[in-house]
């Protein structure tokens, strides 16, 4: 099999996937900061807390970190700043998305590949409540390679619960009173997960249009190489060829002046 024919078509693939990765991220994106200023004015709201009736992360409890990686290589260096980070994290509880990711046995609660999230979207999210509305954990935290354009990829481990103030917010967004029917408790639990599922989903879909980006850069770099190769092989082989034609040349001469003798 022509190895340049079967980068090639890597580097095809990698295109289709970043352009149908990038569109959903783009639109995720959108909407990104929107529902984390609305959690952050809700999860932070002065009057919920007073009235005792926001979560309040426990001390002295692990961290929950979410480390999101790749299922396939040839993608660079990728999964090595998550698998880094992965096997210095001794303490803390993990999840681990993706099939490239250094093996550890260390507290990790759940290990799948990218192809399996779908099917344990509940375990996860079971998980997460277990974290959050349980008390489980005393933050939750994400790893992933954050998509930004096609020109910048940045690695992340984003703080996701709980939601910290900004040191220059106005703090006077804080002091809204909310009209609330029903369960607020159950209500706010609900919110959260949903949230932490929405960046979740994000994060695995950003982690994917970098992870083919990636894969396009190396595959693009390799094709320039294979190139590079081929050329000198043709101009080694033409050398080659001159060489024996000019050394036929040198032949023919010695032979002839030899018969004129």
């Amino acid at each position: 099999m022509n190895v340049k024919n079967v980068v090639k078509v890597m580097n095809f693939h990698a295109l289709v996937r970043v352009d149908s990765a990038r569109r959903r991220a783009t639109k995720l994106m959108m909407m990104d900061r929107q529902l984390y200023e609305m959690m952050d004015q809700i999860l932070n709201n002065r009057n919920f807390r007073l009235d005792k009736r926001l979560p309040v992360p426990p001390q002295g409890k692990p961290k929950l970190v979410i480390y999101v990686g790749s299922d396939y290589g040839f993608c660079s260096n990728y999964n090595n700043q998550v698998s880094e980070l992965l096997l210095m994290d001794r303490q803390c509880e993990k999840i681990i998305i993706g099939k490239k990711l250094r093996k550890t046995e260390s507290n990790v609660l759940l290990r799948i590949d990218h192809a399996e999230f779908a099917d344990n979207r509940e375990r996860i999210q079971s998980l997460l409540e277990k974290a959050v509305c349980e008390g489980a954990n005393s933050e939750v935290y994400i790893v992933y390679n954050r998509y930004i354009n096609s020109a910048k990829i940045e690695f992340q481990c984003e703080k996701l619960y709980p939601i910290d103030i900004p040191e220059n917010a106005d703090r006077s967004v804080y002091k809204d009173d909310f009209v609330v029917e029903g369960d607020l408790s159950r209500l706010l639990m609900d919110i959260l997960i949903t949230y932490l599922m929405q960046e979740l989903e994000l994060a695995i879909i950003s982690g994917y249009a970098s992870e083919n980006i990636m894969r396009q850069d190396t595959t693009h770099e390799s094709l320039k190489k294979i190139e590079e190769r081929e050329e000198e092989q043709l101009m080694w082989e033409r050398k080659q060829r001159r060489q024996e034609e000019f050394g036929k040349l040198v032949e023919n001469f010695i032979q002839s002046s030899s018969y004129g003798r």
